[in-house]
């Protein structure tokens, strides 16, 4: 229920002419007078719909936004090159576009869980994960939205700045989200997802790798080179995914020993079945 309309009993000039003002208070708002209440909808819906023309006409694809390849190298190695739809992801927000757009709306960002953090790493304490709130004000200093992030520091190989700004990179886009609606337009920004399938691929591999050393014949290395090329693959990027796979101990195809060969060719094969 709403709270009956309340009004003044100050004194009121000669004339009676100015009128009372009626405030009304409703817990909920669908206890609100229904014409104040269709009023709001259709104010809010008209602004919504400027917002999605501002959206579409002021935000750079690549840039604010972007679909991201989310499939891991072990899966698929065309990356960007790669034509199934089903391996990116909906448009993803990007940092640059959330800042748009609380600067087009005129709020302001703020991380009150921060200096916990700074005052943690500044004393030496043994972190592990990072988890990072950030707060969305008004001009008047009141909070409309609010959004989480968090990082395992290990993502970073112990980089405690790194975890830190990409924590907040992901509070900033949640609760931007969140203030605007925009969950139904983007996702959010999907890095950690990545970089944990890419980890989780590189860790499979360096089981797989055996110690022992025996090279590949040149004619092996004709036949991978034309593997690639047969099946489309991005050349660049299978050579990326075997340094890394391989921890820097193959940064290139002559390199390879007979076991860690036969696992990148059989790779092939996996990946240009996903793919395609």
């Amino acid at each position: 229920m709403y709270s009956s309309s309340q009004t003044t009993d100050r004194a009121k000039p000669a004339g009676n002419e100015d009128k009372q003002l009626a405030v009304v208070v409703a817990a909920n708002p669908l206890d609100l007078p229904a014409a104040t209440f269709k009023e709001g909808l259709d104010r809010r819906k008209q602004n919504r719909a400027a917002l999605m023309d501002w959206v579409r006409s002021a935000l750079v694809d690549g840039t604010d936004f972007g679909k991201i390849h989310v499939v891991s190298r072990s899966k698929c190695l065309a990356g960007n090159q790669c034509k199934n739809p089903a391996h990116f992801s909906k448009p993803s927000l990007f940092k640059p576009g959330a800042e748009k757009i609380c600067g087009m709306l005129g709020v302001t960002v703020r991380y009150p869980t921060l200096p916990d953090y700074e005052k943690a790493a500044l004393s030496g304490a043994n972190l592990s994960q990072i988890i990072i709130r950030c707060e969305i004000l008004d001009a008047s200093g009141r909070v409309v939205a609010d959004g989480v992030g968090a990082r395992v520091i290990a993502q970073d190989n112990g980089d405690i700045n790194k975890a830190l700004k990409m924590a907040e990179k992901s509070a900033h886009i949640d609760a931007t989200l969140r203030m605007a609606g925009l969950s139904e337009v983007f996702t959010q920004d999907i890095e950690d997802m990545i970089q944990r399938r890419e980890a989780e691929s590189i860790q499979q591999a360096d089981a797989e790798l055996n110690t022992g050393f025996e090279g590949i014949t040149k004619a092996q290395h004709q036949r991978l080179e034309a593997r690639i090329r047969e099946l489309g693959l991005d050349r660049t990027r299978v050579k990326d995914w075997m340094i890394k796979a391989s921890r820097n101990r193959f940064t290139n195809f002559l390199e390879l020993n007979q076991d860690f060969y036969q696992h990148l060719y059989s790779k092939l094969d996996q990946f240009a079945g996903v793919s395609q």
